[in-house]
């Protein structure tokens, strides 16, 4: 029996090292990591979920469609001291967009030496709320911008998932 366990601990860690994935961006410039569950999305699911929005450069999603991370070169030009002013300019447009729009929390962060504007907020959808967590930086002096977003009910399950990959960020 001591044996067989013996064995299967060590599948185990190397299972959860599946459990994720790296995601490159720019020549290997812009690395970060997430759950193995979002998988490419689909074009389909894409055009359900933003219609004509021309596709990012990442597009991540569950088989369900209830829990995605996009990633987009947004080619504005930026510098990291301008961070905290794009992240008020963003939310600004939002809450236009999104008036019954709810601010979770939003900041600025330092991670891997890198700054990293944030914000979290809740919006409505057709049928329920979204759970979105949008995160920034500066890379080659243009702002590269994420937006993971779940369905509230699974917010739970997500929020420190979505906060790891926010972490995970590293620019090389």
């Amino acid at each position: 029996m001591k044996s067989i366990l013996l064995f299967i601990i060590p599948l185990l860690s190397i299972a959860q090292t599946s459990n994720e994935k790296k995601i490159y961006l720019l020549d290997k410039k812009v690395e970060l990591t997430a759950p193995a569950q979002l998988v490419e999305m689909s074009d389909q699911m894409y055009k359900l979920k933003y219609e004509n929005r021309p596709r990012p450069a990442v597009a991540l999603s569950d088989k369900k469609g209830e829990v995605s991370l996009i990633g987009r070169i947004t080619h504005q030009r930026a510098n990291e001291s301008q961070i905290v002013a794009y992240k008020d300019f963003q939310i600004a447009g939002l809450k236009k967009l999104y008036p019954d729009l709810k601010l979770i929390d939003g900041g600025l962060k330092t991670g891997r030496g890198k700054k990293v504007g944030y914000f979290k907020f809740l919006s409505q959808a057709v049928d329920q709320k979204i759970f979105n967590y949008y995160f920034f930086t500066v890379v080659d002096g243009e702002i590269i911008l994420f937006n993971f977003n779940c369905i509230e009910k699974l917010r739970a399950n997500w929020e420190n998932k979505s906060e790891q990959i926010v972490s995970s960020l590293t620019i090389n």
